[in-house]
Order: C-alpha cells, then sequence, then structure tokens
C-alpha cells in the first residue's frame, strides 16, 4: 500500500511540475523570422550565430552546453548568440530551456522561420559578421572550438 501511495505522490508531483513548466511556456517568447533579422540587422559591429535546435534533437542537447561554454568566454559586446527552438510543443521547448541552463536568448520559433531560413535538418547554426553579412551556415552538430575559432577571426582576434 505504501509503495502504491508513493508512485501516486509521484505522478501528481510530476503533473503539477509539468503544469508549471507549461505555464511558464505561455510566456516565453516566440520569435518571426521578421524579429530574428530585425535583431540581426540591429547587432551591427557584433558576431551574431543564431543556433536552430530543438528539444527532443540529440545532436542539439550535444552542441548547446558548448555554445552555452562559448557565451561565456566572449563578452556580449562583441558576440550575440541566439537560440531559435523548433520544437512544435512549447511545454517541450519550456522544460529544456528551464533545465538547459541558457546564458543567451531562446526564442520558440514562429510557423514562418522554417522557410524563411531554409530549415531542412537540425541543428543548424548561421553565422554573421559584424557587418551584419551571413557568412557561415551548417547543418548539424558544429563543435564548438570549430565555431569559436570561427568567430575570433570575424573579430579579427
Amino acid at each position: 500500500m505504501n509503495i502504491l501511495r508513493t508512485i501516486l505522490l509521484a505522478l501528481v508531483l510530476t503533473g503539477l511540475a509539468a503544469t508549471a513548466v507549461l505555464a511558464q511556456a505561455k510566456g516565453e517568447p516566440a520569435a518571426s523570422s521578421q524579429d530574428i533579422i530585425k535583431t540581426v540587422s540591429q547587432a551591427r559591429g557584433k558576431v551574431v550565430v543564431i543556433n536552430f535546435w530543438a528539444s527532443w534533437c540529440g545532436p542539439c542537447r550535444q552542441e548547446i552546453p558548448e555554445i552555452i561554454d562559448l557565451r561565456k568566454r566572449i563578452p556580449e559586446d562583441k558576440l550575440l548568440v541566439i537560440g531559435v527552438s523548433v520544437d512544435q510543443d512549447p511545454s517541450m521547448f519550456a522544460m529544456y530551456a528551464a533545465k538547459a541552463g541558457f546564458n543567451y536568448p531562446v526564442y520558440l520559433a514562429k510557423a514562418d522561420v522554417s522557410q524563411a531560413f531554409s530549415i531542412r535538418a537540425i541543428p543548424r547554426t548561421v553565422v554573421y559578421s559584424p557587418k551584419g553579412e551571413m557568412v557561415h551556415s551548417q547543418e548539424g552538430y558544429m563543435p564548438g572550438p570549430d565555431l569559436e575559432k570561427l568567430i575570433h577571426k570575424l573579430l579579427g582576434a
């Protein structure tokens, strides 16, 4: 009987946690392709990295901690990092975002983003120069050291 009570309590607590995360997801910002383009254009003078990902994507989950570490090493006045989730379920986005420890803004993609950025596979990393020109686009996992090397090259360091 105690085991049954423990299992029931665990299920109730899990449901409450999921409900709290879902409520948080409703407050999470969503980004359209125009929002992303505007952000890139306003970041002149900085390298901009846009990382398209999803909570269920294994390579994305491998890449994100490396981008978080990169964000810690390069100052915000030189680098803007934006994460854009293509998750179809806002609650999955919110649950992953809550535990990933992002130190850069993350958004849930609106319906037009995949087509506007020609997203056929994730992760996808798009890099813009300080002049606002797209200089790199890569589908699939991009190792953190490779991304950091590209950023330093664009910064002239």
